[in-house]
């Protein structure tokens, strides 16, 4: 019986060894996906078009790496408001769908308000005092 394992076991290591890297490197399972909580969230601003900071209590904020950029997102701190669409009314997770109202218009100066859908990426905490002081709140 112990052979059979050490067999299964080369087997194993000698498939692995065949296959490419992107397939030994699976993402981690649905269930595993990062999530925070929806109450503590108290204000958003934008690093960037990739990079979106939700502010909780305390000194404490999470930063958020979206999988693409998401065109618009960096003037969040002006005149756009954010709404996210999550299967779960508590949580924000990963792939969860953020949506960018913006209200400026084609030429700036308001108009019907133009909606872009971005698909949200992985979590990092993070303390308020690591952000430059523009984004702190």
């Amino acid at each position: 019986m112990t052979r059979i394992v050490i067999a299964t076991g080369c087997a194993a290591l000698a498939l692995l060894g065949t296959l490419p890297a992107t397939a030994r490197h699976n993402d981690a399972p649905h269930s595993a996906k990062q999530c925070i909580s929806r109450h503590g969230i108290r204000d958003e601003t934008a690093e960037t078009d990739s990079l979106l900071i939700l502010h909780v209590g305390g000194s404490k904020a999470y930063r958020n790496y979206l999988p693409a950029p998401c065109d618009g997102l960096g003037h969040v701190n002006n005149v756009s408001k954010l709404r996210f669409k999550s299967a779960d009314p508590d949580r924000l997770c990963q792939g969860d769908t953020l949506e960018l109202l913006d209200h400026d218009g084609a030429f700036g100066v308001g108009g019907d308000p133009v909606t872009t859908r971005c698909t949200l990426g992985r979590f990092e905490a993070i303390s308020e005092m690591s952000l430059s002081e523009n984004l702190r709140r």
